[in-house]
């Protein structure tokens, strides 16, 4: 997808859907109505790469959100030794009855 975007009234819709859909095949298509912008059209395809891009940089924020609190916990000194953690963990499947 390009950052080319076509305007179309939006009597075209209606009159000439065929080139309209092949244009928002190409790129988004700004539908106006009585000369303004009201909607965009663009392929599903595109519809979904886009959805697929905004959950993976959702995805990433939140690992770089974690990677910055790792970070602030050491230089704050918030540390354990992995032993430690490690036996508490096993200590506290130990609790657990089944």
């Amino acid at each position: 997808m390009s950052g080319e975007i076509s305007i179309r009234p939006s009597k075209d819709i209606r009159t000439n859907y065929a080139e309209v859909s092949a244009l928002a095949h190409k790129h988004p298509v700004a539908i106006t109505v009585n000369g303004r912008e009201d909607t965009v059209l663009l392929s599903h395809a595109d519809f979904l790469e886009q959805q697929r891009t905004i959950a993976e940089m959702r995805e990433r924020l939140a690992l770089y959100a974690h990677l910055a609190q790792s970070q602030d916990d050491i230089k704050l000194g918030r540390v354990q030794a992995m032993n430690a953690v490690i036996e508490d963990i096993y200590k506290d499947i130990d609790k657990i009855e089944l």
